[in-house]
């Protein structure tokens, strides 16, 4: 029997509570699979590009972390989770060069999404195209008003040393803390 996989995307600058509870734990509760990948976009600067659906994606302060701490804490909440290091590992997703794609995961995948704007529904199209209909479900479609938290947000409360520890999984919240990204966070981020 095949292995069912899911794979799920995004830049996770940095991890929030929407991003693990209601787009990871929900693709892998729904999916029903056997493994997962969580790809991260913008592994690196030569996978980052701008792109009108979303210009603000592409920018410095919207990256303060680097691939390996984003590894790291998507790692640990995943494990908080109770989901076993065996049944998932973590890639790079280079979405913005679709060609690239699947050198990352197994053809056997199926792409979960969540859209709430234009670049989320560039995504879908993106994915489709490198890998069929089939293989890409949409958990739902929200606009923008109804995300209640974005890692925009994060950044920003604490930046203006706001309430944000609530906002994310506890891993997040000490790892920032213990290797002072905080710092890092406030000095990069614009009004």
């Amino acid at each position: 029997m095949q292995t069912k996989i899911a794979v799920v995307h995004g830049r996770f600058q940095p991890l929030h509570n929407g991003h693990l509870n209601d787009y990871i734990l929900k693709t892998w509760k729904e999916s029903g699979c056997d493994y997962m990948y969580i790809g991260i976009t913008n592994a690196d600067i030569f996978h980052t590009r701008d792109n009108k659906a979303d210009p603000q994606r592409s920018l410095p302060e919207s990256n303060p972390l680097s691939f390996i701490e984003r590894l790291e804490i998507i790692k640990q909440a995943i494990l908080d989770s109770g989901i076993s290091l065996a049944q998932f590992d973590i890639v790079p997703f280079p979405i913005n060069i679709p060609d690239l794609l699947p050198a990352f995961i197994p053809e056997n995948a199926e792409y979960f999404l969540t859209v709430f704007d234009a670049w989320g529904e560039e995504k879908v199209k993106i994915l489709k195209e490198v890998y069929g209909d089939s293989k890409v479900k949409v958990l739902f479609r929200k606009s923008q008003l109804e995300k209640q938290i974005s890692s925009t947000l994060v950044r920003r409360m604490i930046r203006d040393n706001g309430p944000w520890e609530s906002l994310v999984p506890k891993a997040v919240a000490d790892y920032l803390k213990q290797k002072n990204i905080i710092g890092r966070i406030k000095e990069t981020q614009k009004t």
